[in-house]
């Protein structure tokens, strides 16, 4: 049961706030109507503005309601536009409501300030709050998932609060963060996720925001539109705007949801009867070690996971001073066993306008305590695991969990981990603080049209991640109970401040904007851990205190700086025609003097065809035309620090140096480019904002082209040559070209029903257009995308001419069948057995080699594309969010690591296989054929919600919202893996595109509820 407890003196100061009345009132009746068909409008909402007071229309749309000689009426219905009506000495009004389809007026959040939406002239989307995904959302970048064309938010595994990765029109780079800047509440968030090497994936770093708290996402997608923020934005800026107090009495909300989740596909494996059966026919020297148990390892290492999220506000204020504070905490299990996350949040903000109006004061600060208990990667051992065998054996000193044995009585180390020990005996936990606050002051000079606005701010994070393994725990890399505990403090302040001055030219129907600015922020950084080991005897996995313990210390701290100086300037002549410039200089110490300091450009200009004389027939056709083009330059300086100089790391536990009995952690020189610089990604747009019908529908056509020159890639250099053989460089040059189409509509609107739907599509071509070496004949490319199964193997390249990262594999050869033909045998009857037994000779040479791998496919999906749906009738609500990617492949690590007859056969233990072996049929891993590269595309309904409002309790005093909603709701793909969107993007060696051990994502339904008083 959800229970809210306010103290008994808010709740009599709510009776009297809601029941106080101006002395002198006034019985006010009247109609509302539609303007669309003069039809009547019942269900209106009529609020006296500074109050609770308030009514709705009848069925025929009439009024009735007592108010204040002085009161001002508010009218809001769904799907029009609210209005505002003086009552004054009136006794009777009638309103006639517009559809509200398109706010050409509408304000949008653009860097360091704000603009008209009929001015803009870059790429500018805005998703609010009544547009949000609903759902269990634990990191706010959910709530925008497929609402914005070309805007890609891939969440890397299902993990609760686990990493994410947002891709603004195709990745613009190889090694250094292909992530956009977050601009929070004008703050811009240093947004690399704490991930401590040896340790589970990192977090979201989005997570301390309550999504409860966030009114607005706004995208700037060009360069024209993000140039403003320099080397940090090449891959675009996201700024969000959070919640703000409101003019009017006091107005307390509670959000509450409860979540229930389960696994939505398990890996198909053989059951333990079917393990037998290939057991006796394939390898028939194992059927000794097998068991009699049946046991679905899957099925132990998952569970139903439950969630809660509950978030209280108080929010209000008077036409000078606005205030809203929140709380919230969310509770949310993982659907593996033992993992979930917690976290209690904190938001203030309070605006406040004095000196006649002279100056505006906004105060923001959030705080966030997150914890989060991590699950080993069991997902691979249970898949893996012989499913003949127990959970439990009470003869086992492991902990007493079943252990594959050798004849010697001692543990076996290349056998599978128990999965289910892994989850009972290691634990690793984290916590996070975190807070960021700042405060503008925005003050009108003297001068008319002048202004200065100041910005301070903070952004502190520390936390600490611990994980403890029992020298009892088997664990095949090791023979050591283990204490690792990695912590991290990081503080970045800002201090900006910029001039804004504003001119309107009545005579010419034109305005000036101008701003200068500048900016400081500073970035400081400290990571110590400490890690604690004990070793055994090697017999058995149970202590010896005779061997010694080892403690090691580590502690790295890091520092950077950023300064810059920029200015825009946006000038609109005869309220048509709109020029829009910008420059930044951005100095960072991530790079050497000489390389220091970059200047990133832009301009764009929009034409508003609508407001044209000629168009003057057709606006009852055309409601919006505006073409605009644009041209900027953009920098990427998010690479890590003291990359350009000399600098040294601890070695590992395996690279230390023995002085008698002691070893001793070594330094090891680390490489470095002195010639390191930005990349710097230029990018040309051009678009067109439509509106037909009224305005009914509209939306924009884009097409771009950006080019990321100066490539930084970890690039091998010759022995000798530096301190490593690895070192990052600027290599090349990758171009992204593509097209976008958004597409809104209202496709009924009236008294009862209203129905909006949303539609956008996005495609993406990307290519490597030169690489250093590229001219060399020999030179094939880069090789990347580190697999899992035998050593450095990797199935990606970086080729001149392809997308980066395709995939490098074989063409593997079929039999009349249409099976794979399986290695070991002499296909092509030449008398042996090779690669061409299996493979296609590509480049004709008469041999089959490496030569004849070549890329194939790529791995990022060519089309994305997004359909949104809300509909309205009377009280109740349903709107879903569809999504789909296409012509992106996957490559499936996990069967062809798995689906080969030896794991049968191995020397050591029998492994489990994946079902789809009986397909191929491959006696021995084969890693390189093209038969694992899969198609990517597929179909999923993120999130259906289903809503009923009630806005008539207690006189109206009261609105009451429930909800259920889905989440994963079905996944239609021809991928025979788990899932083609969840890849192994997050791991120190696997790229993205890649699945192997992923944490799978649930199928979620939430119950919810808000109350508003």
């Amino acid at each position: 049961m959800i229970k809210l407890y306010l103290p008994k003196t808010w709740f009599v100061v709510f009776l009297l706030l809601g029941s106080f009345q101006a002395w002198s009132q006034t019985r006010v009746t009247g109609k509302v109507t539609s303007e669309d068909d003069g039809t009547a409008l019942p269900g209106v909402s009529i609020l006296e503005k500074g109050t609770t007071n308030g009514t709705v229309t009848d069925v025929n749309g009439e009024y009735a309601i007592t108010a204040g000689d002085n009161a001002t009426l508010i009218f809001s219905f769904v799907g029009f536009t609210t209005q505002e009506i003086p009552v004054g000495s009136k006794s009777s009004i009638n309103v006639v409501l517009t559809t509200d389809v398109i706010a050409l007026n509408e304000v949008v959040v653009v860097g360091y300030g704000q603009q008209e939406q009929k001015d803009v002239t870059g790429v500018v989307a805005a998703v609010n709050a009544e547009n949000f995904n609903k759902g269990a959302i634990v990191s706010p970048d959910q709530l925008i998932t497929g609402k914005i064309a070309g805007v890609q938010i891939l969440q890397n595994s299902g993990e609760p609060g686990g990493q994410s990765s947002i891709r603004i029109r195709g990745g613009t780079s190889l090694n250094a963060s292909n992530e956009p800047l977050y601009v929070i509440d004008g703050f811009p968030i240093d947004n690399s996720a704490f991930n401590p090497g040896g340790l589970a994936s990192g977090r979201n770093p989005l997570n301390f925001i309550n999504p409860n708290d966030i009114e607005s996402f706004t995208v700037l997608k060009d360069a024209s539109a993000a140039a403003i923020y320099g080397s940090r934005a090449a891959n675009g800026v996201i700024i969000i705007t959070t919640k703000k107090g409101k003019s009017g009495a006091p107005e307390v909300t509670y959000d509450g949801w409860f979540s229930v989740g389960s696994i939505a596909e398990k890996l198909e494996v053989f059951s333990a009867d079917q393990f037998r059966e290939i057991i006796a026919a394939k390898a028939p020297k194992h059927l000794g070690r097998l068991g009699t148990a049946n046991t679905d390892w899957q099925d132990e290492i998952y569970r139903t996971a439950y969630g809660q999220n509950h978030s209280v506000t108080i929010s209000g204020g008077t036409e000078k001073f606005g205030y809203r504070a929140s709380v919230g905490h969310q509770d949310q299990e993982g659907i593996i066993r033992t993992s979930d996350t917690k976290r209690t949040s904190f938001s203030m903000s309070l605006n406040q306008r004095l000196l006649d109006d002279d100056l505006s004061i906004t105060v923001n600060l959030k705080g966030s305590r997150t914890h989060d208990r991590f699950s080993p990667l069991v997902v691979g051992p249970a898949m893996e695991m012989d499913p003949t065998q127990p959970i439990l054996d009470p003869t086992s000193p492991w902990g007493g969990y079943f252990v594959w044995r050798n004849d010697a009585g001692e543990y076996e180390r290349q056998a599978t981990i128990n999965p289910v020990s892994s989850l009972a005996m290691v634990q690793e936990l984290g916590s996070t603080n975190r807070s960021i606050g700042n405060i503008q002051l925005d003050y009108n000079l003297p001068i008319n049209g002048l202004s200065a606005n100041v910005n301070l701010g903070y952004d502190i994070a520390n936390g600490d991640r611990e994980r403890f393994q029992p020298s009892n725990y088997f664990a095949v890399a090791a023979d050591t109970g283990e204490i690792k505990i990695e912590n991290y403090s990081r503080l970045s302040q800002l201090v900006e401040t910029y001039l804004n001055y504003k001119k309107n030219f009545e005579g010419i129907k034109s305005k000036l904007d101008v701003i200068a600015g500048y900016s400081w922020q500073n970035f400081n950084s400290k990571y110590p851990s400490l890690r604690a080991t004990r070793l055994t005897d090697n017999s058995y996995g149970v202590n010896n205190p005779s061997i010694a313990n080892k403690v090691e210390a580590f502690n790295s701290v890091l520092e950077n700086r950023l300064i810059s100086f920029f200015g825009r300037v946006n000038f609109t002549y005869n309220d048509r025609y709109i020029l829009t410039a910008s420059l930044r200089r951005d100095g960072s110490t991530r790079f050497s003097q000489q390389n220091r300091w970059g200047v990133f450009p832009s301009a764009a200009l929009a034409w508003r065809v609508i407001d044209e004389g000629f168009m003057s027939g057709l606006q009852n056709t055309f409601s919006d035309l505006k073409f605009r083009i644009g041209y900027g330059v953009n920098g990427n300086q998010e690479i890590g620090d003291y990359l350009y100089i000399p600098s040294y790391s601890p070695s590992t536990s395996t690279a230390q140096y023995q002085f008698g009995n002691r070893f001793v952690t070594t330094l090891r020189p680390n490489g470095y480019d002195s010639n390191l610089k930005w990349e710097e990604t230029s990018s040309f747009n051009v678009g067109l904002d439509y509106g037909i019908l009224k305005g009914r529908v509209y939306g924009s056509l884009e097409f771009y082209k950006k080019n990321t020159k100066d490539l930084l890639f970890e690039r091998t250099v010759p022995s000798g040559s530096n301190l490593t053989n690895i070192i990052l460089s600027n290599i090349g040059e990758v171009e992204n070209t593509g097209i976008e189409l958004t597409l809104n509509t209202v496709a009924i609107s009236n008294a009862n029903l209203t129905w909006n739907v949303s539609v956008n599509a996005a495609y993406n071509k990307n290519e490597i257009v030169a690489l250093d070496g590229s001219d060399d004949p020999n030179f094939k490319g880069y090789e990347v995308g580190g697999i899992s199964g035998g050593v450095g193997n990797n199935v990606q390249i970086l080729k001149v001419g392809q997308p980066a990262y395709s995939f490098y594999v074989y063409k593997q050869k079929y039999g009349a069948d249409g099976a794979p033909l399986v290695d070991g045998e002499d296909h092509n009857e030449d008398g042996q057995t090779n690669l061409a037994d299996m493979y296609e000779d590509v480049n004709n040479d008469g041999a089959v080699n490496d030569q004849d791998r070549r890329p194939f496919h790529q791995r990022a999906p060519k089309v994305l594309l997004g359909l949104s749906s809300s509909v309205n009738y009377k009280n109740f609500d349903l709107s879903f969010t569809l999504r789909s990617n296409l012509g992106g492949y996957i490559y499936n690590n996990v069967a062809s690591n798995t689906a080969n007859l030896s794991r049968a056969n191995d020397n050591f233990v029998p492994r489990n296989m994946v079902t789809s072996v009986l397909k191929s049929n491959f006696k021995n891993p084969q890693y390189f054929t093209d038969y694992y590269i899969e198609s990517a595309d597929f179909l999923r309904m993120d999130n259906i919600t289903l809503g009923y409002t009630a806005n008539e309790i207690l006189s109206n005093k009261v609105k009451l919202r429930l909800y259920v909603t889905a989440q994963n709701l079905f996944l239609l793909t021809d991928y025979s893996g788990l899932d083609p969107e969840v890849s192994s993007g997050s791991g120190a060696t696997l790229a993205p595109g890649i699945d192997n051990n992923v944490y799978p994502r649930s199928r979620t339904f939430i119950f919810g509820l808000n109350v508003g008083f």
